[in-house]
């Protein structure tokens, strides 16, 4: 027998070792596999338990894990408690944009009536209590009630207003208080705009539509206009004044201020004061209590082809100067007024003076271009107006005074 040659007995050993060594092995493995998948399936079972009673932010929170900074592409992970992934693109965008200003809008009453027409909308500015709204919803008060998304309430005095803008700053004794992020980039035709506000008392209220014009005027009851507002075509109703007009990211663009319709009830046709005017205007009501506009001291009226014919000009556009504030500003600065009187209407009117046809350079064709041009300007403030006398044009430097009641009954309509 070959001392070197392993018994078959022996190698027959070893294969049955070697083969129940990896039966073993694998059994163990296919144990813990399955080990392994009922404990999956226990904690399947639990965690679905948790979102069923709690829903998936609920899971995240029992995890330790914070949910606040986590978002869904451009809003947060979670909207109302629920997945954003639920909702549409648009959807979430929108309900986001509520979300954010929701708590920096707040309903007004005016303390002189508790009718509808005398609830509209504010919107907060400020953490010590500031609010801006529209001056109409006072109804002449000043002082009102302001009440906030949190149920609370708050009297509120009037700090100042702007008669031009239709804008008034109130102040609350209310701090904490959230105050509206502004847009930084100019409103764009076809852009989605917000609005939030409190229409016929129901507070609270959102309706969505686009950015439908830019750079509107608008004349107010007293022959007054509001220069640059923002035009939408937001369903907007009486409430809603005051209330803020945003853009999707639910930052400030705008201040409702008005309708347009022929029934009284909103026809697709809104207007909003730009956020970058509110801004300018309740800043100067808070540091000096109103808006020191400049204005020119004369009497204007805009050229008609009747004026234009009578007078046999060579221009069609402009504002005929028919007097000038005697030892004011403009007469100062050479600007001479008509001395020809004629009716116009209810008022009279000097004909012959300068038609005024440039401010700074900029052309100025009727009183749109004028109350716009001189709209960031302040009393005090020189400016080059260029006019048209006797077949030529001259450039005068002047001095504004002070935009106010008195100083609009120079304009003539």
């Amino acid at each position: 027998m070959d001392r070197d040659r392993i018994p078959s007995r022996t190698l027959l050993f070893i294969l049955s070792g070697v083969i129940l060594i990896v039966i073993l092995i694998l059994l163990a493995f296919w144990t813990a596999d399955v080990y392994r998948n009922a404990k999956e399936e226990e904690l399947r079972t639990a965690l679905e338990s948790v979102v069923s009673e709690r829903g998936e932010k609920g899971l995240f929170d029992l995890a330790g894990i914070p949910t606040e900074s986590m978002n869904y592409g451009d809003v947060d992970l979670y909207l109302n408690g629920r997945g954003a992934w639920t909702f549409q693109e648009g959807e979430r965008s929108d309900i986001a944009a509520y979300d954010k200003a929701k708590e920096s809008t707040v309903q007004i009453i005016s303390s002189s009536s508790l009718s509808d027409e005398s609830q509209a909308s504010g919107v907060i500015i400020s953490e010590d209590g500031y609010i801006v709204t529209n001056l109409h919803v006072l109804e002449s008060s000043d002082s009102c009630s302001v009440n906030f998304y949190d149920g609370t309430s708050s009297e509120a005095v009037l700090v100042g207003s702007d008669s031009l803008t239709d804008l008034a700053v109130i102040k609350t004794e209310r701090t904490g208080l959230k105050p509206i992020t502004f847009a930084e980039h100019e409103p764009v035709v076809g852009s989605r705009a917000i609005a939030i506000g409190n229409p016929y008392g129901y507070t609270w209220s959102m309706s969505a539509g686009v950015i439908s014009g830019v750079g509107r005027s608008l004349f107010t009851s007293d022959g007054m206009i509001i220069p640059a507002l923002i035009q939408t075509d937001n369903f907007i109703n009486p409430g809603n004044s005051g209330g803020p007009l945003l853009d999707s990211r639910g930052d400030l663009i705008g201040l409702i201020s008005s309708i347009y319709t022929t029934t009284g009830s909103a026809q697709g046709i809104s207007f909003a004061i730009p956020s970058d005017t509110v801004e300018m205007v309740a800043r100067a009501i808070i540091s000096d209590g109103a808006v020191h506009r400049g204005m020119l001291d004369v009497t204007t009226v805009e050229l008609n082809p009747q004026i234009v014919s009578y007078l046999d000009l060579p221009i069609n556009e402009g504002l005929l100067v028919s007097q000038v504030i005697p030892s004011g500003e403009a007469e100062k600065a050479g600007i001479r007024g008509g001395r020809e009187m004629a009716q116009y209407g209810d008022s009279m009117i000097y004909l012959g003076g300068d038609v005024i046809v440039e401010i700074n350079g900029v052309p100025i064709r009727g009183y749109a271009d004028y109350f716009s041009t001189l709209f960031g300007t302040e009393r005090g403030d020189e400016i080059d107006v260029t006019v048209f006398r006797s077949g030529r044009r001259i450039v005068l430097k002047t001095n504004l005074v002070e935009q106010n009641e008195e100083s609009m009954r120079w304009v003539i309509r």
